[in-house]
């Protein structure tokens, strides 16, 4: 009988410290030096899959990177990538010149980036549009200000795929929602209407303003006359588009497989 009663205070003392053994095991992991891809709600979105996230803590500062891996149907396809630095100072910090890029591309074109705003003093956001040629991949690089004894660089690798991802891929888990940011939308559909008078053109249940002026294709420079002339009803297209003032205003435009960009 006292045995039994000492196997079973130990059985119970094992248990009820296991969840202080996880969150210590927890605790390390999250303080690792080492990058780290993590899991993170799948998201399904224009033929799109985003899956996980990416992080990686080398200094002081914590670079995250949504997806770390994306699925695309088709070559030609626009991917959205938000990136979050966490910083463990306030800014702004003496070494204030840090900032956030993207590298060594592989079959895949950088068709915009939105600039580096700080949603509090220690929270830095950026987001970036990639148009995937194939598989392939990018470096997000999140470096700290010049002369930071804090670190030198954080970086992670994005990679895409052409195809549906994997039975295994989609079992996913939910990713911090801090860093889950959005900041443009990716629409992909039939033209609907062209509104000249309002300088818009209607794609699904979207209704995306055309303004200034245009870069396309061997540098041709368009007004917005001219890149709406180009929209016509009936054609598929691919808008990158961002909020301002409450409405939808275009920033890219994919169409018959050429790209024009804003400004």
């Amino acid at each position: 009988m006292e045995r039994k009663l000492v196997v079973a205070f130990i059985l119970c003392a094992i248990l009820t410290a296991l969840p202080f053994a996880v969150n210590y095991a927890n605790d390390r992991i999250s303080t690792s030096s080492v990058p780290s891809t993590a899991s993170s709600e799948v998201v399904s979105s224009n033929g799109v899959y985003y899956i996980g996230y990416a992080s990686s803590h080398e200094g002081d500062d914590i670079l995250y990177v949504v997806p770390a891996e994306a699925y695309v149907e088709k070559p030609g396809t626009l991917v959205t990538i938000n990136v979050t630095v966490k910083f463990k100072h306030a800014q702004p910090c003496p070494y204030s010149n840090w900032k956030i890029t993207i590298e060594n591309p592989e079959n895949v074109e950088v068709v915009n980036e939105t600039k580096t705003v700080l949603k509090d003093p220690y929270t830095a956001f950026k987001q970036y549009t990639v148009k995937v040629l194939g598989n392939g991949s990018v470096d997000v690089v999140y470096h700290y200000g010049t002369g930071c004894p804090y670190g030198t660089e954080e970086k992670v690798t994005v990679k895409f795929y052409i195809g549906k991802p994997s039975g295994s891929a989609l079992n996913q888990t939910s990713a911090p929602p801090e860093i889950l940011n959005t900041t443009s939308i990716n629409v992909t559909g039939e033209i609907k209407a062209v509104d000249t008078l309002a300088r818009a053109v209607v794609v699904g249940n979207y209704t995306i303003e055309i303004r200034g002026r245009w870069t396309g294709p061997d540098n041709v420079t368009l007004n917005w006359r001219e890149m709406l002339s180009l929209l016509q009803p009936g054609k598929n297209v691919t808008i990158l588009a961002s909020e301002e003032n409450g409405s939808l205003k275009a920033d890219v435009i994919i169409i018959d497989g050429k790209t024009y960009r804003k400004g």
